[in-house]
């Protein structure tokens, strides 16, 4: 019997332990798991609010990036060069350059002279630093008006003299003083060169000139100028009148113009007048980022004296007879390519020419005059640094005369530019 209750007891006491144990155990998972469960949550609401601490971070760094888009930006342009007594701001530009021709046939000079070539010279190293410039902008406000100038030389005057090519005022919308015709384009096709080629001119006159906006993207530019066609016993006594409309394509990645010229001048032996006029247009055009496109048209009308190679092509006064102011008649053309291979290296190909009408009294009673003036050019210019420029330009040219003589120029030119 003892042994009966005894091991009942043994086993309520056993059944008691294990049951004690495994509440103790449940217990203590359960408390466990609690822990690992508040840890996590700790964790989690750590980590929102590192997460939110980064996206207030990148807001505040969007403002501020917005910030420095909105404010003014520091102009890019060079400090003042020299000091005036005035508070003007001066500006110091310009290059020093180096040009070498091999001449294989053509005219004498340090560049090419197609209109006037006798096809004499031949087998001939020329070298000149005659082209190296140097300019000075001004600019300055009085009494809320901008005021400014510019003052630019070279040494590529009469026998390598110092000479000016622009000197100017601008006062709002007028310039007063020397620069180029307003009649010429800025659709010239890049060359060397620095006689400028056929069709095309750099001819710097004294003008008064004013230009207004007729859209954001439109300009009329209109000028009184020094009168420049030549011929013998002819004079002018009234400035030439020229006119400019210039446009910027919406693209930006060109622009247009045409352009305008009337001139009067007389035969004061006999009290004769007569008008020369001409009209041109052109256009330049990005057509893909490294190439950009040029075409320029002119025709003229007893005009001389501001596209190149029409000097040789003056009005004409018979001497014989009535003495008429025979006019020559001239279309001319300018047109290329350039080419960005690298940054740092371009390359044009470009043509100019100028057609005289074969058929005029002009031609009849000028016959060495030119009836065509040609050219061609192919160039290659390489920058291993920002200041420095290195080129190589090969150049084919022909004049025709209108009793059929033809005379060449052919060279090849070096050039060297340290820009400042």
């Amino acid at each position: 019997m003892n042994q009966v209750l005894t091991r009942k007891f043994l086993a309520k006491g056993l059944a008691v332990a294990v049951t004690t144990l495994m509440m103790g155990t449940v217990a203590h998972a359960e408390t466990q798991e609690q822990k690992e469960i508040k840890q996590l949550r700790q964790e989690v609401e750590a980590l929102k609010a590192l997460v939110t601490q980064q996206q207030q971070v990148q807001q505040n760094q969007a403002v501020q990036i917005e910030q420095v888009k909105a404010a003014p930006q520091p102009s890019a342009a060079a400090p003042k060069a020299l000091s005036t007594k005035s508070d003007t701001e001066v500006k110091l530009y310009g290059f020093v350059r180096g040009d070498a021709n091999y001449i294989i046939e053509g005219s004498a000079g340090d560049f090419s002279d197609v209109a006037k070539t006798n096809g004499q010279t031949r087998d001939k190293l020329v070298a000149t630093a005659k082209t190296t410039r140097l300019g000075l902008d001004f600019k300055t406000s009085v009494n809320g008006a901008e005021v400014g100038g510019k003052l630019e030389s070279d040494f590529a005057g009469t026998n390598d003299s110092f000479r000016i090519r622009q000197a100017y005022l601008t006062y709002e919308n007028w310039l007063i003083g020397q620069t180029q015709s307003n009649f010429l384009s800025n659709h010239a096709p890049f060359m060397i060169d620095f006689s400028t080629n056929v069709g095309g001119g750099t001819t710097r006159l004294p003008m008064v000139r004013y230009g207004f906006d007729l859209t954001p993207a439109t300009q009329l530019f209109l000028a009184a100028e020094k009168p420049n066609s030549s011929a013998e016993d002819i004079k002018s006594s009234v400035p030439t009148l020229t006119a400019k409309l210039a446009h910027n394509f919406d693209d930006k990645k060109g622009n247009a113009s045409a352009r305008a010229l009337v001139e009067v001048y007389k035969d004061e032996d006999v009290n004769k007048r007569k008008a020369g006029w001409g009209l041109a247009a052109g256009t330049t055009y990005q057509v893909i980022d490294p190439l950009k496109a040029t075409l320029d048209v002119s025709y003229t009308k007893g005009v001389n004296g501001i596209l190149y190679g029409t000097n040789a092509n003056a009005a004409f006064v018979d001497d014989e007879g009535n003495r008429n102011i025979e006019q020559n008649e001239i279309w001319a053309v300018q047109t290329g390519l350039t080419y960005s291979i690298l940054p740092n290296l371009k390359t044009s190909l470009g043509y100019g020419a100028l057609f005289a009408d074969k058929d005029s009294d002009y031609a009849d009673l000028n016959p060495t005059a030119n009836k065509e003036v040609q050219q061609a050019w192919l160039n290659l210019v390489y920058s291993p640094v920002k200041p420095l420029e290195f080129g190589i330009e090969y150049v084919n040219g022909e004049r025709k005369t209108f009793n059929n003589e033809k005379f060449k120029d052919n060279r090849i030119g070096l050039m060297s530019k340290y820009s400042f």
